[in-house]
């Protein structure tokens, strides 16, 4: 068995379990507090527990069990999952991470350089034996065992003696915080009289102690050996389940402990059984594995399988060439006029769109792998702002290219902490202003038109327009007395180092985020918008490409040059009279609707069309504008082929491809085609509006 294969599945199946239990957790829309979702979350643990025990991680099966043995008591009924336990549970599962970090960083045989999580297990065992501090308000505590005594079971390690301990030592302090009873020895199978070693010790201790002592009263009696020995406390009128787990530690099978629980009175018989059966039901086959939960499939099903994402690279990649080359077939086949063969490519073709998307489809994982990062986030910066905020999240399952997940995360994580610390009022702020005290931040995700959607929401203050243009003029960014239009104001707040912030924070305010977000998005041929009501608060709006690989394209031609633009931004072509087309102020008359146009002779400084032109209306978004062309081709697969680093600011192409003949072709960026025209429109509108009415005449 190749170990270190296993190894690194183990560690991303781990992982995958540590992102859905944080999930759960903080969910509480798609995970409610109900059996089905604490089920969830034990499976969770338990898995993790079972695995880590298969490669001889014992620290890590520890830790595993105490979040296990919480979550158990959850399952019960015995607490509830308040803020407390949350905020326990989510530092638990990072501690799980780090001790998973810790066994990525050794080799596969070394013993891992384990965190210290012994503060942690201190408070999960708080939830364990504390019954009277996290018990359900209202119900009665029907699986408490009737002693009034505290219950111990000490197994001490072999290397007591030689370290200089004495066991008596312990009930000697016991025995002053209270009265001592039920002493029993316990024990293990011993060796061959040969193989013995007098120094070992081998003794085991079961005893009852009647005291109204503290836990940590009674766990300072064993403060010097508890990091070698195993040491079970039950307090008074501890829990069934908690009795289970103690069992289950103690040894591979429960049946001896509970004797002796019995022999002293600390355990009814029927209580004792009842402890029986939890653990057969515990123990039985298919319980430790996660199931079907929230509507998402167990990972024991076969709807899943693990593909190294280099393959899948080198796949897309065979695909692309498969497209050109069949590309370049059809052409051949339409050369020679060849019925029967044009046929027999037009189904090759249809085959290759197949394979395209579906290949494709491989590409694109939910939203949700970056969407996930955030509620943690948020409930974590709110508590430190003193903050109530709600975060609701939509269009999770919204598909995404695999590509742009990493590099969409920087962008979101930015945005959300803007809205957070500065666009999100206090609670006092927002209830002077006639507001619920809980701020609301939506994160949303959707297709239109070729494109993903994803928008970051918030009910604050918005974008104070003054501050903005006051911070503009001051640092020369706005000339004195240029008129902006809200667009071109609210894009101000991208440029490197701008901010309105009125006091430096840990989070945010020093200008710096912002304009990376927007380079980010740029550079995967994405756009920024903004939209802010003063009061109400403010959106940002992220239009990204639905796909960097493989598009649907129109080819069309310029002079003697052949450009691509993406099918899905195309709304029709039409053929364009000179008398509909205003040259002078960029615009054409689509029936009666007059659209803002660029004409890709101008744009590429080539001499005017000699013969008639054609006019491509897109769309992007909710903004139109027409194309002007040469000649209509025809539509085309498009592999798009990135530019060279010298060509990285060229604006207007955002790739290139090869045809179908071998030729390259640049592929248009629409989107700042259309942006171009806007701007050059509303420019246009500006000036006129400011030219007085006696230049006019």
């Amino acid at each position: 068995m190749d170990w270190a294969k296993a190894r690194a599945i183990f560690l991303e199946e781990s992982r995958e379990l540590c992102a859905a239990l944080e999930g759960a957790l903080l969910d509480p829309v798609a995970f409610p507090a109900n059996a089905e979702t604490f089920n969830l979350l034990l499976r969770t643990a338990h898995t993790i527990k079972g695995s880590a025990g298969t490669f001889g991680y014992e620290a890590l099966v520890a830790f595993a069990h105490a979040l296990e043995s919480v979550l158990e008591r959850l399952r019960g009924g015995k607490i509830t999952l308040g803020d407390e336990l949350v905020s326990l549970l989510l530092a638990g599962n990072d501690h799980l991470r780090r001790m998973l970090d810790a066994v990525e960083a050794v080799a596969v045989d070394a013993e891992p350089d384990w965190p210290d999580g012994a503060p942690l297990l201190q408070r999960l065992q708080l939830f364990l034996l504390e019954d009277a501090a996290c018990a359900v308000p209202g119900e009665e505590a029907l699986d408490a065992a009737a002693t009034p005594c505290w219950q111990l079971s000490l197994r001490f390690y072999p290397d007591l003696f030689r370290d200089g301990f004495d066991p008596l030592a312990c009930l000697r302090y016991l025995a002053q915080l209270g009265r001592l009873s039920a002493v029993a020895p316990v024990w293990p199978p011993l060796p061959e009289f040969a193989e013995l070693e007098p120094t070992d010790c081998l003794l085991g201790l079961e005893l009852s102690l009647e005291s109204s002592a503290s836990l940590e009263q009674v766990r300072d009696a064993f403060e010097f050996i508890a990091e070698g020995s195993l040491v079970g406390i039950l307090p008074p009128h501890a829990p069934l389940a908690a009795f289970r787990a103690l069992a289950e530690r103690l040894g591979a099978s429960i049946e001896p402990q509970l004797e002796r629980w019995l022999a002293r009175g600390a355990l009814t018989p029927m209580e004792a059984e009842r402890v029986r059966e939890a653990a057969w039901l515990a123990a039985e086959p298919g319980a430790g594995q996660p199931g079907a939960a929230a509507g998402k499939p167990a990972r024991g099903d076969s709807h899943y399988i693990r593909i190294e994402a280099g393959k899948l690279d080198r796949l897309i990649n065979r695909v692309g060439e498969l497209v050109i080359a069949a590309a370049g077939t059809k052409l051949i086949a339409q050369m020679r006029c060849d019925g029967e063969l044009l046929e027999s490519v037009a189904i090759i073709n249809d085959l290759v769109e197949g394979i395209r998307d579906d290949a494709l489809t491989l590409r694109m994982v939910p939203v949700d792998e970056v969407f996930c990062r955030f509620p943690r986030m948020v409930r974590e910066v709110s508590r430190q702002l003193g903050k109530s905020i709600q975060l609701t999240v939509r269009g999770a399952d919204t598909e995404i290219d695999k590509s742009m997940v990493e590099r969409l995360t920087d962008p979101l994580l930015h945005l959300v902490r803007n809205a957070v610390d500065h666009g999100l009022e206090p609670a006092e702020e927002r209830r002077a202003a006639g507001k619920p005290e809980t701020g609301q931040l939506t994160l949303n995700a959707f297709h239109d038109a070729g494109s993903v959607v994803v928008e970051i929401e918030d009910d604050g203050r918005g974008i104070d327009r003054d501050k903005v243009l006051a911070k503009a003029l001051q640092r020369g960014l706005v000339a004195e007395g240029r008129s902006l239009s809200e667009p071109e104001l609210l894009q101000l707040i991208f440029l490197p180092g701008f901010s309105t912030a009125r006091a430096l924070s840990d989070l945010s305010g020093r200008g710096m985020g912002l304009d990376v977000v927007k380079r980010n998005i740029e550079s995967l041929r994405g756009e920024v918008e903004i939209h802010s009501r003063p009061g109400l608060g403010t959106t940002f709006r992220l239009r990204l490409p639905l796909t960097l690989a493989i598009i649907d394209g129109f080819r069309v031609e310029v002079h003697e040059s052949s450009l691509v633009m993406p099918l899905e931004m195309m709304i029709e072509c039409v053929d364009m009279p000179q008398a509909a087309m205003e040259r002078q102020t960029r615009q054409v008359n689509v029936r009666g609707d007059w659209l803002p146009f660029v004409s890709l002779r101008e744009l590429f400084g080539l001499p005017p069309a000699a013969g008639p032109e054609f006019v491509v209306i897109v769309h992007y978004g909710d903004k139109r504008a027409g194309i002007v062309v040469d000649r209509l081709m025809g539509e085309v697969q498009a592999v798009i082929k990135p530019l060279g680093d010298i060509f990285r600011s060229l604006r207007g192409i955002s790739g290139s491809t090869i045809l179908g003949n071998g030729k390259p072709a640049l592929v248009l960026d629409v989107p700042q085609l259309i942006h171009h025209a806007c701007r050059r429109e509303r420019r246009r509108i500006r000036q006129a509006s400011e030219t007085p009415a006696s230049d006019m005449i």
